[in-house]
């Protein structure tokens, strides 16, 4: 039966390891390899790691992507 509570936390982006011990298993391949599914992609959180740094940066301009 799925877990409400670790459906949340993944949607939210908390680490399979954090959510597999909340749950009291020993490793994380059974979230993997039950809740893939509704985990972000790593493509789509590096995306946002960026956008969330660089909006909280002093000195950069908003909506504007730093030039080096």
């Amino acid at each position: 039966m799925p877990s409400p509570q670790a459906e949340v936390l993944l949607v939210q982006g908390e680490s399979v390891i954090v959510v597999a011990e909340r749950l009291g298993h020993e490793n994380a391949s059974l979230v993997l390899s039950s809740y893939r599914h509704l985990m972000p992609d790593s493509e789509e959180r590096t995306r946002r790691a960026v956008d969330e740094a660089w909006g909280c940066a002093p000195g950069v301009p908003q909506g504007e992507a730093p030039t080096s």
